[in-house]
């Protein structure tokens, strides 16, 4: 009688199993023909039961040859996983399947067991996803931008966007992993490029490097890569996305992970979901082999006996399942969720389940009947999803360059992205809806004229350098490339501005720098021709001072030989200014001296030592020696000075040579102490900091003085210019700082000023040597 009992009870469990399945699951005899259907089979199909028993597939769907195909498979193999087919229902609509099948024991008697999982919605996506690909597509062709990714635990080097068009290589074609990518470096480039790649991805960080890639026609370009690291997660590998103008097309994987399933017994141990019943305290009655290893358990019996309190054992949070028994006495006939729980090993995974609550005799909650289904890689697939459809929409907005879509029969502007809103100064809503010509973009309507024209005779702008304006006025050299693209049926134009003012203010400091190098060459030729003469001249004032001296008893003697009196003739000296005369001859001497000194200096590199400093306390140091400079207490009294320190306390070591830092930046300090002395600024301050950005350590020096006429600005760094009076400035100075920071130290030295509201010096040293 128990046993009986307790296979009517097996037999309802697993009843109700087969009748609640998600998944449409049938029996059928070898000949195919159905005997019975669980009613997801029913709603998939859009039939009733009478319409299906008695019939097989065939009489059914169209297709018969995949029906055949399928059960020659089955005969050949015994079991079918996760086979993609396309089914057509009664009503004409098709559907996409993973369909899996295994032949199974019923009562001695052999059958076919078949599931299938409709994945319509992924096909979809797909396709959804090809529609954004085409328009991303469209995009990066007239961005000219190249995109990449990287996946740095596979090695795996990702093209896309226009390399065609900037590089001349197809993408499809430059596969392979970092090596393809350091192949086509620039020889003097590779090795910085290389090693600046190397840190960002050892510290984690976001990077920009510029460097030249090989063209396929054995040319260079000039490039800019800007590029972000990512960690890895449960679901993505360490990665790095970057733009070398355009963009790398995500990867999607999709998944669906179905098992074969039996009826009764066979379902239970062969579904490819977790099946479970647990006491409402806590612990697990049963649980199929697929729950088992999907908890990280070598079977079902490992795991019912070492789960023993489910809270803890397979929730990271145990909050978590007495939250889900809350909701469970709400509705007991069933809940749906996506929980995370937890491996044997702790390793994490995400699940749908769907449970639902039975009671005892008395009413009181006895156990919970479910499924779990591991859906971290559906998770995984459709994050992939979203993240590529944000990816490419928000190619606009991640762009360094401006950019704009407007329709070409209105010409009013449709989108613009945060670089166009920050070069123009016109906010988004300001925008929309305008034409150029009403913005004031252009400095004449003939030159937006000229533009159409182009564009309607080639349908393509590339790199047309123009004059344009921005909001406040400020006129700005940019650099358009446009083409005309379809949206929706309608041609629109899709145009990249490029901000050329920091390239042009490049080119200006690379004629600076070649300038200064040739004139460090002929500092040098000069301070070798100077030296030997005055050394003479310094030399011999100091020897005819000591043969005056009356007190010394070589000039005695010497003078007793000739008749002659030393002390009356050091008197006639004195009375003559002869002495003030060499005195000064020697003083200048020395002068020259010096100057030759800082041309040598500023000519040639000495011999230096680098080491590991803390800038900030070398600032301190360099103002420590401000404060003791004769000639700033004796003029300027540096101690009337209000100065302030903003340090970044969390600035690493920086190696350098730490004598020569402090030179650049007592010269610095002295000429901010001057000008606002000379102009009689009120309440002087000198504010000092330092910090760091992304790969640099910064050294600012600012004072509210009178500032720096912009003539002047240009030209400060040049050797022998200044605008002191004569004999208070060797014009040297800021030439020599300028060489210690520039060739010695590899870094920027930059200058701004507002006149009337002081000047600001910007000292950036690299954070590494070799950078």
């Amino acid at each position: 009688m128990e046993q009986t009992l307790a296979r009517r009870e097996s037999e309802e469990k697993f009843q109700a199993i087969f009748d609640n399945s998600p998944y449409s699951i049938a029996f059928n005899r070898l000949d195919g023909t159905y005997v019975d259907v669980n009613a997801a089979f029913l709603t998939r199909w859009g039939i009733s039961r009478e319409a299906v028993l008695g019939f097989s597939a065939t009489d059914l769907a169209a297709g018969s040859d995949e029906i055949q195909r399928f059960r020659a498979m089955l005969e050949r193999e015994g079991r079918l996983s996760n086979v993609e087919t396309r089914m057509v229902r009664p009503d004409g609509t098709a559907r996409h399947l993973l369909f899996s099948a295994a032949r199974v024991s019923v009562a001695g008697q052999p059958y076919n067991l078949s599931t299938a999982v409709d994945v319509t919605s992924l096909k979809e996506a797909e396709q959804s996803v090809k529609r954004w690909r085409e328009k991303f597509d469209l995009t990066t062709a007239a961005a000219k931008l190249t995109f990449y990714e990287y996946d740095v635990d596979h090695d795996i080097l990702t093209w896309s966007g226009s390399m065609l068009d900037v590089l001349g290589y197809d993408p499809e074609e430059m596969t392979g992993g970092l090596d393809v990518w350091t192949a086509l470096l620039h020889p003097e480039d590779a090795e910085r490029a290389t090693v600046l790649f190397a840190e960002a991805l050892s510290q984690r960080k976001r990077y920009v490097i510029e460097y030249r890639l090989r063209r396929n026609d054995g040319s260079y370009a000039d490039v800019f890569e800007y590029g972000q690291f990512f960690e890895k997660t449960r679901d993505t590998p360490q990665r790095v996305l970057g733009i070398i103008q355009d963009v790398s097309d995500a990867k999607r994987t999709e998944r669906a992970l179905m098992q074969s399933e039996e009826k009764y017994r066979a379902i239970f141990n062969n579904a490819p979901i977790g099946i479970f019943r647990t006491s409402y305290t806590g612990r697990f009655l049963e649980a199929n082999p697929t729950l088992a290893r999907m908890l990280g358990y070598q079977d079902r019996e490992e795991l019912l006996a070492a789960v023993e309190n489910l809270e803890t054992d397979i929730y990271p949070h145990p909050e978590t399942r007495r939250e889900m028994l809350e909701s469970l006495l709400v509705s007991p006939a069933g809940i749906r969720r996506d929980i995370e729980f937890k491996r044997k090993d702790g390793s994490p995974f995400y699940a749908v389940i769907n449970a639902s609550l039975q009671f005892d005799d008395t009413g009181r909650p006895a156990y919970l009947d479910g499924t779990i289904e591991d859906v971290t890689t559906r998770k995984a697939a459709e994050d992939r999803l979203r993240q590529s459809e944000e990816k490419f929409a928000s190619i606009f907005r991640l762009s360094p360059d401006a950019i704009v879509l407007f329709e070409l029969d209105t010409q009013r502007i449709q989108d613009v992205n945060e670089a166009f809103v920050d070069l123009f100064g016109h906010a988004r809503e300001e925008v929309l809806g305008r034409t150029t010509l009403e913005l004031g973009i252009y400095q004449t309507p003939e030159v937006r004229e000229r533009l159409y024209e182009l564009l309607n005779a080639n349908e393509t702008i590339r790199d047309y350098e123009f004059a344009a304006f921005r909001k406040t006025g400020e006129e700005i050299v940019c650099l358009l490339s446009c083409q005309v693209i379809d949206i929706n049926g309608k041609p629109s134009v899709f145009a990249v501005i490029r901000d050329l003012r920091e390239m042009k203010r490049m080119q200006q400091l690379m004629i600076q720098t070649e300038k200064m190098q040739s004139l460090g060459g002929l500092a040098a030729g000069m301070a070798h021709e100077i030296n030997n003469p005055l050394g003479i001249i310094v030399q011999a004032a100091q020897n005819i001072g000591r043969r005056l001296d009356p007190s010394s008893v070589s000039n005695i003697e010497a003078a007793r030989l000739h008749g002659l009196d030393l002390h009356s003739l050091a008197g006639f000296l004195e009375e003559r200014n002869i002495f003030r005369y060499l005195q000064g001859i020697r003083e200048a001497g020395e002068r020259a001296a010096a100057i030759v000194a800082d041309m040598l200096s500023f000519s040639r590199r000495s011999e230096r030592t680098f080491s590991s400093n803390d800038i900030s306390a070398i600032v301190s140091k360099s103002l420590e020696l401000a404060g003791k400079d004769f000639d700033l207490k004796k003029h300027y009294d540096f101690r009337r000075l209000n100065i302030v320190k903003e340090y970044d306390a969390d600035l690493p070591l920086v190696s350098c040579v730490s004598t020569e830092i402090e030179q650049v930046l007592l010269n610095l300090v002295r000429n901010a102490a001057q000008a606002m002395a000379r102009a009689g600024t009120q309440n002087p301050t000198l504010t000092l900091r330092t910090k760091k950005m992304q790969g640099w350590a910064v050294i600012e020096v600012e004072d509210n003085g009178p500032g720096i006429p912009k003539d002047d600005l240009s030209r400060i760094f040049e050797p022998f210019y200044t605008t002191k009076k004569v004999g208070e400035g060797t014009g040297l100075g800021l030439s020599v700082s300028y060489f210690i920071i520039t060739n010695n130290h590899h870094g920027h030295l930059t200058a701004t000023s507002r006149e009337g509201r002081g000047a600001k010096f910007v000292i950036s040293l690299p954070l590494r040597r070799d950078a």
